[in-house]
């Protein structure tokens, strides 16, 4: 279900949620916005190791000043799918973003 909230102003964001952007729509139908998101979580590892590097797909927004990976991406584009029948490239075919991950993130403090 989706919904259109006239005037609504105040979005609160939690430790999982850095901040509210807006995208036009028009971008995230743009193929050339998508990229793979190459995490590489610091500290214990699935294995009790270093750490572990993991990839996702992910949607860049300003030239990857913002970036849309995990959950809201899912949902995102099973939205997209829905109603505009878009999927993103496979991941295969995208340019990588790396990023470290430390502990804070893995148990919400950050």
């Amino acid at each position: 279900m989706v919904a259109w909230i006239n005037r609504q102003k105040h979005f609160l964001p939690n430790w999982e949620v850095d901040k509210i952007v807006y995208v036009p729509l028009r971008e995230l139908l743009d193929p050339e916005s998508y990229a793979c998101y190459r995490l590489h979580f610091k500290g214990v590892g699935k294995s009790g190791g270093e750490g572990y590097v993991q990839d996702f797909p992910c949607f860049r927004h300003q030239k990857e000043k913002e970036v849309l990976w995990g959950a809201t991406y899912r949902i995102v584009m099973s939205f997209l799918e829905t109603v505009f029948g878009f999927s993103a490239p496979s991941m295969d075919s995208l340019p990588v973003i790396y990023k470290t991950m430390d502990e804070r993130y893995l148990n919400g403090s950050q």
